[in-house]
């Protein structure tokens, strides 16, 4: 079991010579980030957009690996495609939705839907935002 609370750490370095966003949380690789081009910046790197997604599709998907782990259900794969939608409806913009689109494969596919729906009301990265996240089942996404 975690111990609360726990820190996480990241450092963000910019030089107006390289212009480039590097994340970096030692010993991990870096990260070159900055703007999606509907801001400004270029496609070529991560965007905190891009970065947002992946967050809630990677914690989903590993607390639906514990889950499944102690459920003991046979998983032989999992695909996620995480969509999100930035809005200016309510004042500034934000992520208005988040949807994640899970291929499960394996012999306990059909017994693993509802872990699935379990694990997302436990991802801690989705249970931080504001925006509503929605988890569907769906079959193979190739």
């Amino acid at each position: 079991m975690p111990n609360y609370p726990m820190d996480f750490n990241v450092a963000l370095d910019w030089t107006a010579a390289s212009g480039k966003n590097v994340l970096s949380a030692p010993p991990r690789p870096e990260i070159v980030a900055g703007a999606p081009p509907g801001f400004g910046g270029t496609d070529q790197v991560w965007s905190p957009e891009h970065l947002l997604l992946s967050s809630v599709s990677l914690c989903l998907m590993l607390t639906f690996e514990a889950l499944a782990e102690r459920a003991k259900l046979k998983i032989d794969g999992y695909r996620c495609q995480a969509a999100g939608t930035v809005d200016k409806e309510a004042g500034p913009a934000a992520f208005s939705k988040i949807k994640l689109r899970v291929d499960l494969r394996g012999p306990d596919r059909d017994r693993a839907e509802p872990t699935l729906q379990t694990a997302k009301k436990f991802c801690l990265i989705s249970n931080s935002l504001k925006a509503a996240v929605t988890v569907e089942a769906v079959p193979s996404l190739g």
